[in-house]
């Protein structure tokens, strides 16, 4: 019983250093890379940045859909939909009424750590909704139902207006 029990332990040991580290992305309260922000458009400005696979793919286009059919909950804030380069399909990004960025080479997704799903296969689905200072105020990850990404990004949205007290947004007066 000792043998099988040394054996277990020493196949779970090989087996923990076989597999490749667990990557994290930037969590709530820390700050989105600024030369990031400033590429996607979104620096200074309160933000919905979503990473997804590819223009075209069933689960990317309902999501983009949904952001789309959405963006009056979204009003003065920036939405952009981030996929890389090999990801892009001609004409897509013109249906939509938020941006779309490319990210050559996988540059952003890579320097915020987003992992990869499905055994490396497919880049990882993300949102983010970023504040006007750059802080991340919420970060939701899952690659099976992109619906959902829009949901807690209006969620959260929501919640960053009623939490400044003022939509989170400068009002000026015109005099």
């Amino acid at each position: 019983m000792a043998v099988r029990a040394a054996l277990l332990a020493l196949c779970l040991g090989v087996a923990g250093a076989l597999r490749a580290p667990m990557s994290m992305s930037i969590a709530v309260g820390e700050k989105f890379p600024s030369a990031s922000l400033s590429k996607l458009g979104c620096a200074g400005s309160n933000s919905v940045i979503y990473f997804y696979g590819a223009d075209e793919a069933p689960s990317c286009t309902k999501q983009a859909e949904g952001f789309d059919a959405s963006m009056g909950d979204f009003s003065g804030v920036k939405v952009v939909g981030v996929r890389n380069d090999a990801g892009v399909k001609d004409g897509f990004s013109d249906k939509y009424a938020q941006s779309f960025y490319v990210d050559a080479g996988d540059a952003i997704r890579e320097e915020i750590g987003i992992p990869k799903d499905f055994f490396g296969f497919l880049g990882g689905r993300e949102t983010y909704v970023v504040d006007k200072a750059g802080t991340v105020q919420m970060v939701f990850n899952g690659q099976l139902n992109p619906e959902k990404h829009v949901e807690a990004a209006k969620a959260a949205v929501a919640e960053l207006g009623a939490s400044s007290g003022g939509g989170g947004f400068e009002f000026k007066l015109p005099f």
